[in-house]
C-alpha cells in the first residue's frame, strides 16, 4: 500500500473545518497514477464509515477506477433506500453506481428522472442522468423522446435530459432539433447537456458538436457555467486532438474569430491539464511539441497567436504548467517501469 494512502485516510480523519479539498485531490491523484486496487480498498473502509460526508465524494474517481460489484453494492446499501437517496446532499453517488454498471440502481435513476422528476433538484437530476448513460435504455425510448421534445422552445430545462440522445435510436431529427434549442433558445447556462450529447452520438454527433465548439453563441469555453468540462469530454468521446483543434483555429477561414477561439482553445487544454486520466492520445510531450517548439521562430506559432489576441502571459504560463505535466509524465513512467520490472 502507498504512503500516500496511508496519509490520505489520516487526513480524512480530521474535522471538516481542518481539511483543504485541494490536498485530498492531490492525494487522490497520486493514489491513481501510483497506487492498485489494495490501495482502494483501504480507503473505501474509511468511506463506508461516513459515506455522506462531502469531501468524500473526491473519492469517487478511486471508485470507479478499481470498484466491482461487490464495492458498488455497499455503496448502494449505505447510501440507497427504497430506491431514494439517504442523503439528497450526496446525488454524486448516482453516477457511481452506474459508471460501475450496478443494476439495481438503474430503476432509481429512472424514477427520479422520469417518474417523480419533482424529487430532483438540478444536482440529481444531473447525476442520476449521468449514471443512466451507463446503462442500455431500449425499454425507455418513448420516455427519453418526450423528455428531450419537452425542452424544445425553452430557455431553462433539466440541463441534461438532452444527453440522453445518445441512447435514443434513430435520433437524427431529435440531434437536429436540439442543435435548433441550443443555437436559438437554451441559455448558455442550460446547454451542457446538449453539447456532451452530441458528443456521445459519434458519427451522427460529431458535424453538431464540431459547429457549437466555436460558435461564440454557444459559449462552451465557459467555466462559469462547467460547459467546458463536457466539451472537453466531448473531444475524447470524439477522438479530437488538440493537433486537429490547433490546426483549425490557425486556419484562414477561422481568423475573424481568432479572440473567442483561442480562448476556447486554451480553456480545453487548461480542462486537459486538470485531467486526471493517464490514458490519454497525446501526451504532454506531445502537446509541448506541438504548441512551444521553436517558439522564437517567426510565423504562425502559439505565442504569435496570443499576442494577437492579448492573452501572451497567460500563454507563457500554460507553457509552464504543460512543462511541469512533462515531468510528471516521465517520473511516472520510471515508476511504472521499476513496479513492472519488480
Amino acid at each position: 500500500m502507498l504512503r500516500t494512502t496511508t496519509e490520505l485516510i489520516a487526513y480524512l480523519k480530521l474535522e471538516k473545518s481542518e481539511r483543504d479539498v485541494t490536498i485530498i485531490q492531490c492525494l487522490v491523484n497520486a493514489i491513481l497514477k501510483c497506487g492498485n486496487k489494495m490501495d482502494m480498498d483501504a480507503i473505501f473502509v474509511q468511506f463506508l464509515n461516513n459515506p455522506f460526508d462531502f469531501h468524500y465524494s473526491y473519492l469517487f474517481p478511486l471508485f470507479k477506477k478499481w470498484g466491482d460489484e461487490k464495492v458498488a453494492a455497499q455503496i448502494f446499501e449505505v447510501a440507497i433506500s427504497n430506491n431514494r437517496l439517504l442523503d439528497a446532499n450526496s446525488p454524486e453517488v448516482l453516477e457511481l453506481l452506474g459508471y460501475l454498471k450496478y443494476a439495481p440502481v438503474k430503476q432509481v435513476l429512472v424514477d427520479y428522472i422520469f417518474e417523480s422528476p419533482e424529487e430532483s433538484d438540478y444536482y440529481i437530476s444531473k447525476y442520476a442522468i449521468l449514471g443512466l448513460l451507463h446503462f442500455d435504455c431500449t425499454e425507455y425510448q418513448e420516455k427519453i423522446k418526450t423528455a428531450i421534445e419537452n425542452c424544445y422552445g425553452k430557455n431553462l430545462f433539466p440541463e441534461f435530459i438532452p444527453a440522453l440522445v445518445s441512447k435514443v435510436h434513430h435520433n437524427h431529427k431529435l440531434l437536429r432539433n436540439l442543435y435548433i434549442l441550443g443555437s436559438e433558445y437554451a441559455s448558455t447556462d442550460c446547454n451542457a447537456g446538449i453539447v456532451y450529447g452530441f458528443s456521445l452520438c459519434g458519427n451522427a454527433g460529431r458535424d453538431y458538436f464540431r459547429k457549437v465548439l466555436f460558435d461564440p453563441g454557444w459559449e462552451t469555453g465557459s467555466t462559469g457555467t462547467g460547459t467546458i468540462h463536457f466539451a472537453y469530454q466531448g473531444l475524447k468521446n470524439l477522438g479530437i486532438t488538440f493537433k486537429e483543434l490547433y490546426n483549425e483555429i490557425k486556419s484562414p477561414a477561422m481568423r475573424d474569430n481568432l479572440k473567442y477561439n483561442f480562448e476556447v482553445f486554451i480553456a480545453l487544454l487548461r480542462t486537459r491539464i486538470d485531467d486526471i486520466e493517464t490514458e490519454q492520445t497525446e501526451s504532454f510531450t506531445d502537446l509541448h511539441a506541438l504548441l512551444f517548439k521553436g517558439k522564437n521562430d517567426e510565423g504562425d506559432h502559439f505565442f504569435d497567436l496570443a499576442t494577437l489576441v492579448e492573452k501572451a502571459e497567460e500563454a507563457y504560463h500554460l507553457e509552464k504548467l504543460v512543462e511541469l505535466k512533462m515531468n510528471e509524465e516521465a517520473i511516472l513512467l520510471n515508476f511504472n517501469s521499476l513496479n513492472s520490472f519488480h
